[in-house]
């Protein structure tokens, strides 16, 4: 009889702890603000980047010693129309967009506008309206970018 009063204090015990929760575990965290894009890659394509349209072996910005989610790229652009991807070889994943089509950048240069990231339709890519050599910051933990035009 002392083992069937243990068992059943014991059972009593366990279904009492399994009834309560703490206050804690109820609350919903609704985060608004936008999450850091974790990537060690980053890249481009385009008609105005020196690959082209090659998916396959698109031109890749250079992570910054200082925050591994700030990417540059510096050098030649030509005239016409470009958009990023974390890797390479997929048409349909995500892209890094400007969050309005054919948003120029030309020798006036961008300051730290803010960028969306979607995979299929619309396809928005920027459009570099004066070719030359240029200074790119993508700032994948803000979601900004930044063009700056260093000459012809």
């Amino acid at each position: 009889m002392k083992t069937i009063n243990r068992i059943f204090s014991l059972a009593l015990i366990l279904i009492a702890t399994m009834m309560t929760s703490c206050d804690g575990e109820k609350d919903l965290i609704i985060i608004e603000d936008l999450l850091p894009i974790k990537t060690s890659t980053l890249y481009m394509v385009g008609d105005a980047a020196p690959c082209g349209w090659n998916i396959g072996d698109p031109t890749a910005l250079t992570p910054t010693a200082d925050d591994p989610l700030v990417f540059v790229y510096e050098g030649h652009m030509n005239t016409g129309e470009i958009k990023l991807c974390l890797t390479p070889g997929n048409w349909s994943a995500p892209f890094i967009r400007p969050s309005e089509g054919g948003r120029a950048i030309s020798s006036a240069g961008i300051d730290a506008e803010t960028f969306v990231m979607w995979a299929g339709d619309p396809d928005n890519k920027w459009r570099v309206t004066d070719a030359g050599n240029y200074s790119f910051t993508f700032n994948l933990r803000n979601w900004t970018f930044t063009a700056k035009y260093l000459g012809a």
